[in-house]
């Protein structure tokens, strides 16, 4: 694979030495990029950038970086994360949108929880995100009779043994956040059950029908209904672990059918995190806010890019561009000389060519010489 930079590549550079590496050739483009960073001042490559910032009691929070804002991937406050439809951002500050609400959920964990993937090849039947486990003559269906979300929901026909019908999805969710679980559900039949698992392997823990952690494989039994019911329970996620299984299934309904739909696993209220947030504002503290993502220039300008190849060559064969020194001339009987340019500062790389490009890009002194 040939060496690349942000805006340098392999092919750029002219006078690569015979015989040299990939890794030696991405040692020099890396360590030029770098250099031009430190002496400019600025981050020509996106950056990635993780600050901490006091609350404001406004809706608008300002990043002091060096350079424009390229992308936002998280914010948190309090050490919860934020749902991404809360929020905005520009090129030097983050948004609170002021239209919240303290009703708002935030994104679905669970994929597919109106069940309108099916596997397009036979059997049709099968869910796509989904792990469908069955027992005996017992089924799994996609039925169009009985749906109350989209296009389909899931019917699930169990024999007269009462055997095994359900489904599972494995998914993550922040560990100690609040969070609501959901489905619709319907009996076919009096006095026939369904159940749910929420459950970790790893630390062999579940959630009870009372929102709290236990030890072990635990199923909630859902009480029967004839009529579509709406099922939720909030909840607050485990502290020691994230992955999690979530399975819905018969628990005794022999010769009867059990129908699922809407099912999900939702962030909590915004007002759950904190209340200020309702009114669309970060709240006041200290380092209470936590914004990642990354920073730097949207574009590199070609006067850059030349400097960087003018370095390149210069580091391969330091006689292929003409370097700078402060004395212009000197005289040895009662010695004197006469500098070049007016002071050190005004040396960039101490390469004439690249500090040529460079002199018009410099946002602060420069800290570094090329030796």
């Amino acid at each position: 694979m040939a060496a690349e930079g942000c805006y340098l590549v392999e092919g750029d550079i002219d006078n690569w030495p015979a015989g040299y590496t990939e890794p030696q050739k991405q040692a020099i483009i890396d360590k030029v990029e770098q250099i031009i960073d430190k002496v400019t001042g600025t981050h020509w490559c996106a950056t990635a950038f993780d600050i901490k910032l006091n609350g404001n009691n406004k809706n608008r929070l300002f990043i002091p970086l060096e350079t424009d804002i390229l992308s936002v991937t998280g914010i948190f406050i309090d050490c919860v994360e934020l749902d991404s439809s809360w929020w905005t951002y520009d090129i030097n500050s983050v948004f609170l949108d002021p239209c919240i609400g303290d009703s708002m959920w935030g994104s679905n964990a669970i994929q597919d929880g109106d069940f309108y993937d099916w596997k397009t090849s036979a059997p049709t039947t099968d869910l796509y995100y989904w792990v469908e486990t069955i027992a005996g003559t017992s089924t799994v269906n996609r039925d169009t009779a009985q749906v109350q979300v989209g296009n389909y929901c899931v019917r699930l026909d169990i024999d007269a043994l009462n055997s095994q019908a359900g489904f599972s999805q494995k998914f993550s969710l922040y560990r100690n956040r609040n969070y609501r679980l959901f489905f619709k559900y319907l009996n076919s039949i009096a006095g026939a059950t369904a159940e749910f698992l929420l459950y970790n392997a790893d630390l062999n823990v579940s959630l009870t029908a009372a929102g709290t952690w236990t030890a072990g494989q635990v199923y909630v039994q859902i009480a029967n209904v004839l009529a579509w019911t709406d099922y939720s329970l909030n909840f607050t996620s485990h502290p020691d672990f994230a992955n999690y299984e979530f399975y819905l299934g018969n628990f005794a309904a022999a010769s009867s059918s059990i129908y699922f739909d809407n099912a999900g696993i939702l962030t909590a209220g915004i007002a759950a995190i904190a209340s200020d947030l309702t009114e669309g504002i970060f709240p006041r503290g200290f380092n209470n806010v936590q914004v990642i993502g990354t920073h730097g220039e949207s574009s590199v300008p070609e006067a850059i890019k030349q400097a960087g190849i003018a370095f390149a060559k210069w580091e391969n064969d330091p006689a292929s561009e003409a370097a700078m020194g402060l004395m212009k001339s000197e005289k040895i009987g009662d010695y004197s000389y006469t500098n070049m340019i007016t002071a050190e500062e005004d040396v960039l790389t101490g390469i004439d060519k690249v500090d040529m490009y460079l002199r018009h890009y410099i946002k602060r002194k420069a800290i570094l010489m090329a030796t």
